[in-house]
């Protein structure tokens, strides 16, 4: 997890100005914020994430394995997110987040749930990642982390991490999916395949 967590170069002047804006480009989506997600739709790597006053839907037929708690946090972006861990596992989180330009800054969640299918046990390998969610949200909540959004040559968008200080955090990106900007509508289609 140090590993994992370990800055890289020293941060560039104004690192926060870097990217793009990705609150004020969903805002201008002729959807809205509110009715807009970014959404990854790769099979076995789905996740969809919020920045506004919609409500995100959970796969079906899903119960609760760990529910971590949260703490309260003020921000003024409202952030909710699900994504798939693997074998119909997937991870529920929510928090409220910091602009500093164009990163969107946080410490920890407000809510962190793991769901797994009803009706099957949890594998070795999704009881080892259930263990590693747990102790990497406890890291977490301790410290800051702010991301940036990047555009790609094909229009997807690719998160970065960076500290408070504007030092990257690579290791950490080093999973990161290309996004896209699409309708909160088709959220439920993404997570029920």
């Amino acid at each position: 997890m140090a590993e994992l967590l370990a800055p890289g170069e020293q941060a560039g002047p104004n690192w926060e100005v870097q990217g793009v804006d990705l609150v004020a480009r969903m805002a201008a989506h002729p959807e809205g914020i509110n009715r807009t997600a970014t959404i990854s739709d790769m099979a076995g790597d789905r996740s969809v994430d919020h920045y506004g006053e919609g409500t995100l839907p959970n796969p079906p037929g899903l119960e609760p394995v760990l529910d971590l708690p949260g703490q309260p946090m003020s921000g003024d972006v409202h952030w909710q997110t699900i994504s798939e861990l693997g074998d119909g596992v997937w991870m529920r989180a929510s928090a409220k987040l910091v602009r500093r330009g164009n990163a969107r800054c946080g410490r920890g969640w407000e809510t962190l749930t793991i769901l797994k299918p009803g009706d099957a046990p949890l594998s070795e390998e999704m009881r080892f990642a259930v263990m590693f969610v747990r102790l990497m949200a406890e890291r977490m909540r301790q410290m800051e982390v702010c991301s940036i959004a990047f555009e790609q040559p094909d229009g997807t968008l690719i998160e970065r991490s960076f500290l408070p200080d504007g030092r990257p955090l690579p290791k950490l990106d080093e999973q990161s999916k290309p996004v896209r900007i699409r309708p909160l509508a088709d959220a439920t289609a993404i997570l029920n395949p």
